[in-house]
């Protein structure tokens, strides 16, 4: 199409990882990071989704200590260099356009599985409106935009919001985040489907995804699975 010619000249697409201007060959990823990028492989753990080393092992030693409240997690890829930078430079350098390519991937990984789950909805786990005004946008939204849009599942953006703005969680232990995120979630005006899809950008203890499922749980739905870019 011309306007997406004209489009590219002006904005010239860019590297999801490296940000690096892509050939015209190239789409969403240049040749090279595509090589670096570290996916989550089999084994994984049977709750939250991370590569376990043993395959006989059911469960990580995150999930052996603590019961969570989704049903099961499906990460993309491991939480290190480059894609880590790639991460920090979509949720503060705003880098907003990554966010499309990351949803497009999780859709291809784990489209088919989702839907012999039956989920009724997406649910990107929301930002406090203070942190909304300052960053722009929400990258879980904007992930779970491109989700939707790759699977034909319904977005729903109305059935969970944040009612509180709560300290960063990177700047706490693991026990400060559940105790940080306890109240920081409330249905919004619109029920949850019955079982739903909570996306977010990065999985690391489970305190987001827990408390978001509490509530989204407390307000009809019947079970919540979880997806992120990375663990």
């Amino acid at each position: 199409m011309v306007w997406k010619k004209s489009l590219d000249l002006l904005f010239p697409p860019r590297c999801a990882v490296c940000d690096g201007l892509l050939t015209s060959e190239e789409k969403g990823l240049c040749h090279n990071c595509k090589r670096l990028l570290s996916f989550v492989r089999e084994p994984r753990c049977y709750r939250c989704g991370k590569t376990v080393e043993d395959p006989e092992t059911e469960y990580c030693g995150d999930c052996r200590k603590r019961k969570h409240s989704f049903e099961k997690g499906f990460p993309l890829l491991h939480y290190v260099p480059p894609v880590s930078d790639a991460m920090a430079a979509m949720k503060y350098r705003g880098r907003a356009e990554y966010a499309s390519f990351y949803g497009e991937q999780l859709a291809i990984q784990f489209g088919r599985e989702w839907s012999s789950l039956r989920i009724g909805g997406i649910i990107p786990v929301p930002v406090h409106k203070k942190r909304l005004r300052e960053r722009g946008y929400n990258q879980a939204e904007l992930i779970a935009e491109a989700v939707s849009r790759e699977t034909g599942i319904p977005l729903e953006t109305e059935c969970l919001i944040r009612g509180e703005s709560t300290k960063a969680q990177k700047k706490l232990s693991r026990e400060e985040r559940f105790i940080n995120l306890r109240s920081a979630f409330q249905p919004g005006r619109k029920p949850p489907p019955r079982v739903v899809l909570l996306v977010d950008d990065i999985y690391t203890t489970g305190a987001t995804a827990d408390a978001c499922t509490e509530v989204l749980l407390g307000a009809g739905a019947e079970r919540v699975y979880l997806t992120t870019v990375c663990c």
